[in-house]
């Protein structure tokens, strides 16, 4: 699959199979990551550890619920919701706060996921698990994070297993064009 035809293929997950990503597979996700535009620095971190993603889950959810946010708590409220999706795979995005680390851990991100979808593995964008490492500030060392690093955005990574929470794809009329 082609750079084009992954990005017109690439949609967001959110329901996984419990099989864990080939290694190979991983390591070429991460590559992706590595060799995306960058304007700062960045960290890439990879948790498979499974009470882990399930704590991180659990905290995200809970600061869902109590986050204030209208469409956040209506998503914490839907049955079996799960803010990791169920996936065996999550990539955690960090980067010293800074004007351009968003733009840069995002750039990073979206090459990971358009990567997976050449794969042919599901992957969804997420900014829920920074909720999770706002709520619990042990958290970044316990997975790893740099000192001085804080999360700005994460992947979920895996083999789709069905169409749950999934999202209609809205084609909008976005385009102008200055000639």
């Amino acid at each position: 699959m082609d750079a084009l035809e992954a990005i017109a293929k690439r949609k967001s997950v959110r329901d996984y199979k419990k099989d864990q990503i080939p290694d190979a597979a991983l390591a070429a996700i991460i590559a992706a990551g590595q060799n995306a535009p960058c304007a700062s620095p960045y960290h890439i971190t990879v948790v498979q550890d499974k009470g882990l993603l399930q704590h991180i889950s659990n905290l995200a959810l809970e600061a869902m619920k109590n986050s204030g946010n209208e469409f956040l708590m209506s998503r914490a409220a839907l049955p079996g919701y799960d803010p990791l999706y169920g996936a065996p795979t999550l990539f955690l995005l960090s980067a010293p706060q800074g004007p351009y680390s968003l733009a840069t851990a995002s750039c990073a991100a979206t090459s990971m996921i358009i990567a997976a979808t050449a794969l042919g593995l599901g992957s969804c964008y997420l900014i829920t698990p920074t909720l999770a490492f706002k709520a619990d500030k042990e958290l970044a060392a316990r997975a790893g994070i740099p000192e001085g690093y804080e999360i700005m955005c994460a992947v979920v990574a895996g083999y789709k297993a069905g169409e749950k929470f999934a999202v209609e794809r809205v084609k909008e009329n976005n385009v102008n064009y200055v000639r």
